[in-house]
């Protein structure tokens, strides 16, 4: 049987920029039409696109309407939904046979090392913790893993690091709290009380009551830097020019302490006698420089620098019990770290940049630690102050992947009280 469109051996460069741009953009899963046939939306964006994947594979959107190209929406399924890597011979086609499309909606394509390293995982079971319900009926959540994703934005949980809400009267999933409000928003329920369906296992996730006051109360556990512009390096002082902070590609030198400098200043040679990294925005890593691009500064290669921080820093921040009628008991209050729930006589702590972490609790986190910002922490108190977590009990700082603007400036988040 012929096929009704022409097979591919490479990406054009056309699927191959949508390809980057699918990668670069937080999608919204918002309903499914069956297997194979899915309706999105961009983050930010109010314009909803209806997806289908077959042969051919057909968009809403105006760039596939013109193009006749696989667009950032049907790239944004096979590399994020589907785990397709872009170099894969399905990932850049105009569309699929059936039995093609059955291989990636089984998940044929992938490693069989990771295949069977899935398969484990799910014939060990995933751990469940005892939480509390605030609802009859409501079952244990499943304590979030490293290859965890929100089933709406296709993120990684602990990578993201956004607070989440779970399924409470069937899977125990988590998913983005903001994400489900977008889910929620989708159903048009009239009711408070009504409830809203798990977009994983589609029964009941929770009230929309419930998700409604996650919302109010995880709007709290944002800072007021993590509102700025990711661009802005908060805190960031260029020592040529003397501008702060610095916008836009910051680098640093890797030889000397705290030396950052602006795009113009390294573009006139400032500090040249010394290796830079580089990187645009503050949630990134810090990219090595190649060396003699003074003048028109390119990154090496992937090779990255990691900046850490001494362990006496956090073991320095003083710890507070969680005490009955605290606003972290509140739900949708969670630590920004593991994104576990805050319980009743629990040991916490307010780092620099205002977000709260628990002295006791998961602490398998992702990535290597680094401290973007050259903003000094605040002293620590005299050793064997009362509160001071041990080492032990704390979240271990070599597994915690810290965002830059969790140390630029001081936010707003919550009183002092806990």
């Amino acid at each position: 049987m012929s096929r009704k469109t022409a097979w591919r051996n490479t990406a054009s460069d056309a699927v191959s920029s949508h390809q980057d741009q699918a990668l670069s953009t937080t999608m919204l899963l918002l309903r499914s039409f069956g297997p194979a046939a899915f309706l999105l939306r961009e983050d930010g964006e109010t314009r909803s696109f209806k997806v289908c994947l077959g042969e051919p594979h057909t968009c809403t959107c105006p760039a596939f309407t013109k193009e006749q190209q696989p667009c950032k929406h049907i790239c944004w399924l096979f590399l994020r939904k589907f785990r397709l890597p872009k170099e894969h011979e399905y990932a850049f086609q105009l569309g699929l046979s059936e039995r093609q499309l059955l291989e990636v909606l089984q998940g044929l394509h992938q490693a069989e090392a990771h295949r069977t390293e899935l398969d484990a995982s799910a014939a060990a079971g995933n751990p469940s913790r005892n939480v509390p319900g605030k609802e009859v009926g409501s079952v244990c959540r499943k304590v979030i893993q490293a290859q965890d994703v929100c089933p709406i934005c296709q993120e990684g949980l602990l990578l993201k690091k956004q607070p989440v809400s779970y399924c409470r009267f069937s899977c125990g999933n988590s998913v983005h709290i903001s994400c489900m409000k977008m889910w929620a928003d989708h159903q048009r329920l009239s009711h408070s009380q009504e409830m809203l369906k798990c977009p994983l296992c589609r029964e009941d996730f929770s009230s929309l009551k419930l998700l409604q006051e996650q919302v109010k109360n995880a709007a709290k556990l944002f800072t007021a830097a993590e509102r700025e512009k990711p661009d802005r390096h908060l805190g960031v002082l260029c020592c040529s020019c003397r501008v702060c902070p610095i916008t836009g590609t910051c680098f640093k030198c890797t030889i000397c302490s705290s030396l950052y400098l602006c795009e113009n200043c390294t573009r006139k040679g400032c500090h040249s006698q010394h290796p830079l990294a580089l990187r645009a925005t503050r949630k990134e890593k810090w990219i090595l420089v190649a060396a003699g691009s003074t003048g028109d500064p390119k990154p090496q290669d992937e090779s990255t620098v990691a900046e850490f921080f001494a362990d006496s820093v956090l073991e320095g921040l003083p710890a507070v019990k969680v005490r009955s009628g605290s606003l972290l008991l509140n739900e949708g209050m969670q630590c920004r770290i593991c994104l576990e729930s805050f319980r009743l006589g629990q040991q916490v702590r307010t780092l620099p940049c205002h977000h709260k972490d628990q002295v006791t609790g998961a602490a398998d986190s992702v990535e290597t630690p680094r401290l973007p910002s050259p903003q000094t922490p605040p002293s620590a108190p005299p050793g064997g102050a009362q509160g001071v977590p041990r080492p032990a009990e704390r979240h271990s700082p070599s597994r915690v992947s810290w965002a830059s603007s969790r140390w630029d400036v001081p936010g707003t988040l919550l009183e002092g009280r806990v």
